[in-house]
């Protein structure tokens, strides 16, 4: 993924939190600049891994697929499907009753398609991410770049914590973006009758 550093103000945020001052140019061929655009997209990705974000949130059909060359068909998911090239975390197989694992980035499932999904796609556009996920990924990126840059153990494991902490908030910030769903097929509510004998 590109990743126009140059316009970057997580990662301006990044240096701050080394308490350092930012880099005068993202452009530039100062080792920071080129540590940071080369972090950047593996601390953005970390975060974006560890939840199941409403901001990333993508719903797709997925056509069936051809094996590539050389696979093995699976006699029991004999169905294939390629995932989209944006997918972080593959988040649910909106069918409940479908059986399905992931093959690098196959998916192989044991219904026909199309196949609805639902996964945590990959994001560039730094302006469509909440402030609290920005502040998670600037001190994840911080946390990733300090080991070089400040020297000291324990300002690293500052930045972790507090990475941590930002990281959770942002968490519980973005939580209650969708209705209560049950994902087993069932009733929302059971009968007491039923749910005694369960």
């Amino acid at each position: 993924m590109t990743v126009p550093i140059a316009t970057s103000t997580i990662a301006a945020q990044a240096f701050r939190l080394m308490e350092l001052s930012p880099i005068s140019s993202f452009a530039d061929d100062s080792a920071q600049a080129q540590a940071a655009a080369e972090q950047y997209p593996i601390a953005l990705t970390m975060c974006l891994e560890a939840a199941d974000w409403s901001f990333a949130s993508v719903l797709a059909k997925l056509p069936e697929a051809s094996l590539p060359s050389g696979a093995a068909i699976d006699d029991d998911l004999t169905f294939a499907y390629q995932l989209p090239g944006d997918c972080v975390v593959l988040r649910e197989v909106v069918d409940p009753t479908v059986r399905w694992r992931r093959d690098r980035d196959l998916l192989r499932a044991d219904a026909a398609g199309p196949l609805a999904i639902r996964y945590t796609g990959q994001t560039s556009n730094e302006a469509a991410l909440p402030a609290t996920f920005q502040t998670a990924v600037a001190f994840q990126l911080a946390a990733l770049l300090a080991p070089i840059w400040t020297g000291t153990q324990s300002k690293v494991s500052r930045l972790e914590q507090a990475g941590s902490v930002a990281l959770r908030q942002a968490m519980r910030i973005d939580a209650r973006q969708a209705s209560a769903a049950r994902y087993d097929g069932r009733p929302m509510q059971g009968d007491w009758a039923t749910e005694a004998v369960r």
